[in-house]
């Protein structure tokens, strides 16, 4: 089946918003797709992935569609000027009441019972705010790469909160501790002599993602630049820190209530992730501490082995495209 494409712009009481349509030969859904900004990136999607995969759809038969919101991509609005203040913007929901307008928009101009919403990264988060706040037009989510935790915490200048050791070992101990781990709890707190001292001179000789949690979490899930060179067994410091029970202080907290709240009601959802990943593995164990019951016919998880966060290497474009394809049906 054919599809074609055609521009729409659409001015909403919270800015406007700039899209593109495809539009199926015969529609075989009344249940559409609606693509958000993967983060900042234009409607397009890293490599032209919700491009493709909007054409793939399309021509089964389901209606497809891709919108800027205000500020990014063609679509004019005011952003911060510095990247780094753009996530918690995404994190903290202020895109929802606009894509919720856009959801309303959409199913009402295109006569469709509501529409399924995806996105990658930041796309998904925005995707889980306006699922919770639009849940009789929402039908399902398409969420690549969600990413449940908020993100790390800069200075003003743009450079990393430095890592705090003491606090970072504490929260790794055992809620219930015994005398030993008592013990070690009280010595993490005791300042050494001469530590400021010895501090600063370790700082300036070592690169600054010695000092930064998430910059060893990438090392870790090699996806830092300098991965190669660390000469650890990731896989067993991974599984150690990411193992430790309850949810860690990074969580989004509103955020992972709305998910949890979405998959208790028996919606659906398909999620597929970078397989031993950051976000899969804040994924993994979020969910675990939130007790969300993912082991339900209306969820599927995807997790693609040999590619990157973006899915941009591995040939994962294309395998991205035919899972939404393969598992339509739970949207149907």
């Amino acid at each position: 089946m054919r599809c074609t494409r055609a521009l729409e712009v659409l001015d909403l009481p919270h800015g406007r918003c700039v899209g593109t349509l495809h539009r199926p030969e015969r529609r075989t859904s009344d249940v559409g797709l609606l693509w958000v900004n993967f983060g900042y990136v234009p409607r397009d999607g890293h490599g032209g992935l919700a491009s493709q995969a909007s054409d793939a759809l399309a021509r089964d038969g389901v209606p497809c569609f891709r919108f800027d919101l205000p500020g990014l991509g063609d679509a004019p609005g005011p952003l911060p000027s510095v990247t780094h203040d753009f996530f918690p913007v995404v994190t903290g929901g202020r895109f929802t009441e606009v894509t919720v307008e856009l959801v309303e928009a959409l199913c009402a101009r295109e006569h469709l019972a509501g529409l399924v919403v995806a996105g990658l990264c930041g796309g998904a988060v925005n995707a889980i705010f306006t699922a919770d706040a639009a849940r009789g037009l929402v039908k399902g989510l398409v969420l690549l790469e969600p990413e449940l935790y908020v993100t790390e915490p800069k200075a003003a200048d743009g450079s990393v909160e430095p890592m705090r050791l003491r606090p970072w070992l504490r929260q790794l101990l055992p809620t219930e501790r015994g005398p030993l781990l008592s013990l070690v709890d009280r010595a993490l707190q005791v300042k050494l002599p001469f530590e400021a001292v010895v501090k600063a001179a370790v700082t300036r000789a070592a690169p600054k993602q010695a000092f930064n949690y998430w910059g060893w979490m990438r090392l870790l899930t090699a996806e830092g630049k300098y991965s190669r060179f660390v000469p650890l067994p990731r896989k067993p410091l991974l599984d150690f820190v990411m193992s430790r029970s309850g949810l860690p202080s990074v969580t989004n907290l509103p955020l992972s209530a709305a998910w949890k709240q979405w998959v208790e009601a028996g919606k659906p959802a398909l999620v597929i992730t970078a397989q031993g990943k950051l976000r899969e593995l804040f994924f993994d164990r979020i969910n675990a501490g939130l007790a969300v019951p993912l082991d339900q016919p209306s969820y599927a998880h995807v997790r693609l082995p040999s590619t990157n966060h973006i899915f941009t290497t591995g040939g994962a474009i294309t395998t991205v495209t035919k899972h939404l394809e393969a598992h339509w049906e739970l949207f149907a």
